[in-house]
Formats: structure tokens, C-alpha cells, sequence
């Protein structure tokens, strides 16, 4: 299991061209399989990542490690190409030359649409040496100009050379300006990673979420309704439960004129709503009451508790009156603040909930 965790397997993939010149001379290679190896030393100088940690490249000096010698290369390559979250590419003259690194590239790109996640910020690229070629389309940013990346290799001396050339071999095969230029590659991936891992988190919690709503039973109803209308909004909920749901909280709100007194309660409401599966807005005859109830609960305070907790929390306005609250603006306003209306007035109405949460679920599935 990768830092960042599913659906990857490793964090970083490290691409690079071997440097061959046709005759089985290989330039970079040993170079680029020791930057490798600083890399995720100096990585996991933070304790967070030592476990955890995944760099993958095609050949590791831990055996078992490696791509396996007996399956097709480019197909096994390719399945731990499309689980890696970052794609680290070595550039040089050499990894632009090679279709082998272009195969690696295009079929990154190709299968990160499976995860739901764009391509923009996960590719890191380390200048080993300058270029003069064009970049491929996934290596520019919106305006077609190349991602800035890290330079990696000496300036001011002809030849160019990656960094730490002239001391390789060695324990500790490079040097200050090695050792320097590494670190700032370090910080930027500790968090890059870390923001991978929270969104990773999110959407796992998000399709958690949509799973739930398709349950037979055992949801959790945020249901909102003013103490007024407190009789109303007792009838309403034992109907929910006896369909199988779950109400919180566990009676009607009361309306505070205290601006403090009423701050605390929005954020009480929204700690609750944030750990229940959607939200139902009791829909009185007091149009009002309808009005305001959309706007803070259904749009503002149901957004809070959405940051909170990563769940796709639907809301529905529950029409316990009839044909008296629908106006075309309500209607249009319920619809801009994504709250679905619910017809409440005829029995048996309940199933119609379930109806409403299991569509929510197939959407949230489908969009997926």
C-alpha cells in the first residue's frame, strides 16, 4: 500500500531513459537508479513516511522488488505505471528520444481518468540535462509553456552534467549541490503528497457516502423543523423511522433571537449534519419560514458540514402542505441551492425518500 493511499500502489514513478547508446552501454541508468535511492532516503527522514513510502522504477537492488523477469515487461511495467499517484520524470535528451518513455508517459495519462483525478500537478519533472527538443503536450502547463520543474544538472560548465556525475561511486555516491537541490525537490513532494492523500481520503469518504445512501435502511435523516411546528415535525419523523431511517436530531429547532445564542446553534446543527447521510427541510405552510430554511440550512450550513465531513449530504424540501408553498421562484430557488422537492402530502410518502436517496446514490455512482 502506497503514503497516499487506493487506488495506488505507489506513490512516485520514476521515469527515465537509460541512456543507451545501442551497443549495451548504458549512460544514465546507474545514475538515475541512485538518485532514485536518495530520493526515498530523504524522503523518509520524515518518520510519516518510512512505512508507507512506494517509489517505483524498473530496476530495484532489493530482490523481489523488481519487475518480474517472466512476465511481459511492457505489460507489467504498464500496471504499476497507471498505479502510481506522481509521475517523476528524469529529463533529458535521451528520455525524449525514447519510445519506450513515451509508452510509460501516454499510458500514465491514458489510465489517471480512471481515478477521477486530474493530471495537472502530478507530474514532477527533474531537469538532468538541458533540452533543446520540444516537450510532449503533458509536460506544459495551460498555455502550452513547459512545467517549470527542478534543475538537476551544472551550469556555467560545458559540457552539462546531472548533478553528483563526477562523484559517482561512492556510500554516498554525491554531493553538496546534489544533496541541496534534492531537498527542494523533497519539500515540494512531502506536499504534493500529503494533498494527494487528502483528497484520496475525500473521495473515498464521498463514495462511502453515496453507498449509504442506497442502503434498505439504517440512513441517517438530518431533519429540520422549527419548534412552532413541533407536532408536524414529530408526525414526519416517526414516519421516517418507521421506514427504517435514522432522525436526528432528536427534536425540532428553536428559533434564537440572541445572535450568539444562534451562531451556537448553526454550529451544533452543522457537527450533526455532518455525520448524517442527507438532509430533509420540513416544507409548512409558513412560506417564510420555507425561504429562510433553504437558504441558511439548505445552502449555507449544509455546505459547512459538506467541507466537514467529504459526503455528498442531498437535501430535499419535504412538501408536508400542498400546492401553498410551490411558487416558480421557490421552485427555482430550491433548485439553485440543489435542494429536491418532495411530495409529503399523500401516505404512503416514505417510500418516496428512499426513492429520492437511492437516485442520489446511482448519480453520485454514475458520475464517478
Amino acid at each position: 500500500m502506497s503514503y497516499v493511499g487506493p487506488p495506488f500502489s505507489h506513490d512516485i514513478f520514476v521515469s527515465y531513459s537509460h541512456g543507451d547508446d545501442g551497443n549495451g552501454q548504458s549512460y544514465l541508468q546507474s545514475w538515475s537508479v541512485a538518485f532514485a535511492a536518495e530520493l526515498g532516503r530523504e524522503l523518509k527522514v520524515d518518520r510519516r513516511y518510512r512505512e508507507p513510502l512506494r517509489i517505483f522504477l524498473d530496476q530495484e537492488h532489493r530482490p523481489g522488488h523488481g519487475v518480474d523477469p517472466l512476465a511481459p515487461l511492457t505489460d507489467q511495467l504498464r500496471r504499476e505505471i497507471e498505479a502510481s499517484a506522481l509521475l517523476l520524470v528524469l529529463m533529458s535528451p535521451d528520455y525524449l528520444a525514447s519510445p519506450w518513455c513515451e509508452d510509460e508517459r501516454e499510458w500514465w495519462c491514458k489510465r489517471q481518468t480512471a481515478t477521477g483525478l486530474p493530471i495537472e500537478g502530478r507530474v514532477v519533472i527533474v531537469q538532468i540535462l538541458p533540452t533543446e527538443e520540444v516537450w510532449p503536450d503533458a509536460f506544459s502547463d495551460q498555455r502550452g509553456h513547459r512545467l517549470k520543474g527542478f534543475r538537476f544538472h551544472t551550469s556555467g560548465k560545458i559540457p552539462a552534467r546531472p548533478l553528483g556525475w563526477s562523484v559517482l561511486p561512492g556510500p554516498r555516491p554525491f554531493g553538496q549541490d546534489f544533496d541541496e537541490a534534492l531537498l527542494d525537490i523533497v519539500g515540494r513532494l512531502h506536499l504534493k503528497l500529503d494533498d494527494m492523500q487528502r483528497v484520496l481520503e475525500e473521495q473515498l469518504r464521498a463514495r462511502a457516502g453515496a453507498e449509504r445512501l442506497a442502503h434498505t435502511d439504517g440512513q441517517v435523516l438530518y431533519l429540520h423543523g422549527r419548534v412552532d411546528q413541533a407536532r408536524r415535525w414529530e408526525d414526519t419523523a416517526i414516519a421516517l423511522t418507521q421506514e427504517g431511517f435514522a432522525i436526528v436530531p432528536g427534536e425540532p429547532d428553536t428559533v434564537e433571537k440572541d445572535p450568539v445564542k444562534r451562531q451556537e446553534a448553526r454550529e451544533r446543527r452543522v457537527e450533526i449534519m455532518a455525520e448524517s447521510d442527507a438532509v430533509l427541510l420540513l416544507g409548512t405552510d409558513d412560506a417564510r419560514a420555507v425561504d429562510t430554511d433553504l437558504i441558511v440550512i439548505g445552502k449555507h450550513d449544509r455546505q459547512s458540514a459538506r467541507a466537514r465531513s467529504s459526503r455528498p449530504l442531498p437535501c430535499g424540501l419535504l412538501n408536508t402542505v400542498g400546492d401553498g408553498i410551490v411558487t416558480p421562484v421557490r421552485r427555482a430557488t430550491a433548485r439553485n441551492v440543489q435542494a429536491d422537492w418532495l411530495d409529503a402530502t399523500d401516505d404512503p410518502w416514505t417510500p418516496a425518500v428512499r426513492q429520492w436517496l437511492a437516485g442520489h446514490s446511482a448519480q453520485l455512482r454514475h458520475d464517478e
